[in-house]
């Protein structure tokens, strides 16, 4: 179990209602976590670290969570069926897509988050 001075990062958060979000999911799994300010170099302000609870356990249920909260977003690609990050035409193509362009899969979570966030 992690310690008050090297807390485990599970993941990080654009906004409060995300973290929000994503403490939920942790508490409904019973795993308990806690929002700090993210002091990594990073996009997001907020991150999410475990204080009590089976890391791998919490690993697995981030995956889960983001994967509910990207629901609408199940690809980071345009409306035309482009890659979210260069362009090319991979409207068709079955999950999961590698894009053969730029190397992104769009349908990770990653990808996912980066498009449904606009970065």
């Amino acid at each position: 179990m992690p310690s008050d001075t090297d807390p485990i990062l599970l993941t990080t958060a654009p906004n409060s209602s995300a973290a929000a979000q994503i403490i939920y999911g942790l508490e409904l799994r019973g795993i308990g976590a806690r929002v700090v300010e993210n002091r990594k170099k990073s996009h997001d302000p907020l991150a999410i670290v475990l204080i009590d609870g089976d890391e791998e356990q919490a690993r697995s249920a981030i995956n889960v969570i983001w994967d509910a909260m990207l629901d609408l977003v199940p690809r980071a690609t345009d409306a035309e069926g482009n890659c979210y990050f260069c362009g090319y035409n991979i409207h068709g193509l079955e999950p999961p897509v590698t894009c053969p362009e730029c190397g992104h899969n769009v349908d990770s979570i990653e990808s996912r988050r980066a498009a449904s966030e606009g970065r």
